[in-house]
């Protein structure tokens, strides 16, 4: 009886080595250069603005604009005790049919650690909501109840984006394809 008592131990503490491992192993985040238009990029939040205010029909911003828009904007500082070893890398968006999973990159001491949040993007009535429907630490796949940790993060940047959020939000549709966005200023 002694000898299984033992050996569950040593499986479950194999389990949780293994977890550990595999939520360790970051993610390769991969960037793409966004495609420039009359020789500069284009800005997406007056861009956003205009087909708003304009109600001229849709507009679609590609996983690569995205992107490149978040790294110009992002610029992220660690505050508190921990500043001295952690140090915020990026955020990178990976758009696919209808999710959108959002991969925060941390430099750890000089180790590499990333998160990734699946995304989901739908409306009710007069207001658009997003919901967290799962997502990763690392390459560890979780529940969404277990990205709880993440909040204090994903509220710092939707502070900081809350130009873009308000001006993302007053289409009429928002709809997450794959490798874009597809934004509509038409009614259904």
């Amino acid at each position: 009886m002694k000898f299984l008592f033992h050996l569950l131990l040593l499986i479950a503490l194999s389990a949780l080595t293994g977890a550990a491992w595999v939520a360790h192993r970051s993610v390769v985040v991969l960037t793409e250069t966004a495609v420039k238009e009359g020789g500069k990029y284009r800005d997406l939040v007056d861009d956003l603005k205009q087909t708003a205010i304009k109600g001229s029909g849709v507009i679609e911003i590609s996983e690569a604009e995205l992107n490149r828009h978040l790294a110009k904007v992002l610029a992220a500082k660690m505050q508190g005790p921990l500043s001295r070893w952690v140090r915020f890398e990026s955020l990178s968006m990976e758009l696919g049919a209808d999710v959108a999973h959002a991969t925060l990159t941390w430099d750890i001491s000089g180790h590499r650690s990333t998160a990734t949040v699946d995304l989901n993007v739908k409306r009710m009535e007069k207001i658009f909501r997003v919901e967290v429907v799962g997502g990763a630490y690392g390459h560890l796949k979780v529940s969404r109840g277990l990205l709880r940790p993440l909040s204090p993060a994903l509220r710092s940047l939707s502070e900081v984006l809350q130009e873009e959020i308000q001006a993302l939000f007053q289409m009429n549709q928002v709809r997450v394809a794959v490798d874009k966005l597809v934004l509509d200023t038409r009614f259904p």
